[in-house]
């Protein structure tokens, strides 16, 4: 049988399409507290809106990328202001590591301590949204560094709302045996994580209402600001 034809989808379609998944994402975490089998949806939310795959294409990425809005992920602030954002692959860094045995050898020397504190600052940068998502450390767990793109295709591809998987890899059963900020230690960085990416979103919306005219369905146009859905419900 010859495949059937498909359709693009029109832009309006496309925007809209991305309020409605951040709207699902904000509402699997609204109830997630209550109901923790929502990190299954948060993660599914999350593989749709961020996760760039084969067959994937992330709807708020790339909707972020067409209309050229860009948002940077700035370094941690106090009491961690003089350490970059953390990225995969970080541990087999020849100048961290090197940097890593300063700090370790100038403890107790307090100028020196300070000198290379302030070397190890002057790495720090904000670093592209696309970028944090597919290459800043999510959770190291033995010898296995994940970023968010993999650790949220892990969860949604394996125990989550887009597939359940018959195997799982074994860092993340070891990860569901620790417990983080009261979180299983697989779900604890998407929880923190799904925080930015709503904020994201959110200010995207604003962008899209101040610069294209557009007429978000579940959030108020003044200021962006998180209003009611016709349900009564919003973000």
């Amino acid at each position: 049988m010859s495949a059937k034809p498909r359709i693009p989808k029109s832009l309006e379609q496309r925007l809209q399409d991305c309020e409605t998944h951040l709207y699902f994402l904000w509402d699997a975490r609204r109830l997630y507290p209550a109901q923790e089998d929502r990190f299954k949806q948060i993660a599914a939310e999350l593989r749709i809106l961020v996760c760039e795959t084969r067959t994937n294409h992330p709807l708020l990425l790339k909707l972020m990328e067409e209309f050229a809005f860009p948002f940077d992920v700035q370094p941690p602030g106090p009491p961690f202001d003089k350490q970059p954002i953390t990225m995969v692959g970080w541990r087999d860094d020849p100048a961290h590591k090197q940097l890593t045995a300063e700090v370790q050898a100038a403890i107790g020397d307090e100028q020196k301590l300070s000198q290379v504190l302030q070397r190890q600052a002057s790495l720090r940068r904000p670093v592209p949204f696309r970028e944090y998502v597919e290459k800043s450390l999510a959770v190291f767990i033995a010898p296995y560094d994940y970023s968010y793109r993999e650790l949220i295709l892990a969860v949604a591809q394996q125990v989550g709302s887009s597939h359940e998987d018959l195997t799982v890899e074994e860092p993340l059963i070891k990860m569901q045996h620790v417990r983080l900020a009261g979180h299983q230690g697989h779900i604890a960085p998407l929880i923190v994580f799904t925080e930015l990416v709503l904020e994201v979103g959110r200010l995207f919306v604003e962008f899209l209402v101040q610069t294209q005219n557009y007429e978000p369905r579940y959030y108020k146009q003044q200021h962006a600001e998180p209003g009611a859905a016709a349900d009564g419900g919003g973000m």
